[in-house]
């Protein structure tokens, strides 16, 4: 049971992909349904997901829709977790790293994609919990991630593992539950996750030739936001098995290509981080240490160029 209980609350990643104007690249985790219950603060602990994941359209910067296309990613993550308390709060510091492997044929229309696999970028950092009262499934969880720009990138192809560029992420997470036996019984759990990212530059994302000579292109990404809402039923508590709804409504992330040196001028290239997407899910552990998670979501509106 005690390893039931550290695999549980150390929580899940899944690996998402982000367009560029020529390059894609794996974006940090979002949170999954059921992460918010708090480790035991002596948690150490190393664990290891994969996460598989694809998309089968493509939306251009207005919103046209283009089938035909596959972008499937097979993403293996190895995480390190070193518990404490801090005046009596749960915390930890934590090491993600995720190996991306663009799995098979990648395309958009039926055109293919050239693709690079590899380490992404690391994501170091560490969590906190002000509020952690188990008996009613109160939970309040702040996170800081970091992530320096050495994951794998090749500015000749379209899909890499990497960013080639910092990204600070901070996410607040709060849940309780609304209906039930908390903790240990059947219930409904109702969890609200708010995720900000903050982008370095890409220094290194392509280069222009000109009459004049060659000029390095700089991709430029503002702040993102997500915010995630998840209402997961526990109907089987022995193996924490659960069925729920989600939703997802992201923000900003606006992108631009700079020209330097002979072209001194930015080009918007259309694509953002705005879409509202609905799904379903579900849970269960499968043994003491194995969790296994699946879900189908979908957009519902969609505004700048993108992977779904």
């Amino acid at each position: 049971m005690k390893n039931q209980q550290i695999a549980k609350y150390a929580g899940l990643m899944a690996a998402a992909t982000m367009l560029g104007l020529v390059s894609f690249g794996v974006a940090a985790a979002d949170p999954l349904p059921f992460d918010l219950p708090a480790p035991p603060p002596t948690v150490n602990a190393a664990l290891f997901y994969n996460i598989y994941s694809s998309s089968t359209s493509f939306y251009t910067s207005n919103g046209t829709k283009i089938g035909n296309t596959r972008i499937a990613t097979d993403v293996p993550i190895m995480r390190v977790v070193k518990g404490f308390s801090v005046d009596g709060m749960t915390a930890a510091v934590q090491v993600i790293e995720p190996y991306v492997d663009f799995s098979g044929t990648q395309e958009i229309g039926g055109q293919p994609l050239s693709h690079n696999s590899g380490f992404a970028e690391p994501q170091i950092g560490a969590y906190i919990y002000p509020v952690n009262d188990i008996s009613s499934d109160q939970y309040l969880v702040l996170s800081y991630l970091t992530s320096p720009p050495t994951g794998a990138f090749n500015q000749s192809q379209t899909l890499n593992a990497g960013t080639n560029s910092w990204v600070n992420q901070i996410t607040v997470g709060y849940g309780h539950v609304l209906f039930g036996q908390a903790h240990t019984g059947r219930r409904l759990d109702f969890e609200i996750w708010g995720v900000s990212n903050f982008y370095g530059n890409n220094n290194n994302f392509g280069t222009l030739v000109t009459p004049f000579g060659s000029a390095r292109e700089q991709l430029q990404t503002q702040p993102s936001e997500k915010l995630l809402v998840y209402l997961p039923y526990i109907f089987n508590p022995h193996t924490d098995a659960y069925v729920g709804l989600s939703f997802a409504q992201t923000f900003g992330g606006k992108q631009s290509v700079t020209f330097n040196r002979f072209l001194n001028q930015s080009v918007d290239t259309g694509n953002r981080t705005d879409t509202t997407t609905v799904g379903i899910f579900g849970g269960t552990f499968v043994s003491p240490t194995a969790f296994v998670y699946t879900g189908l979501t979908t957009d519902v509106r969609t505004r700048g160029g993108g992977a779904q």
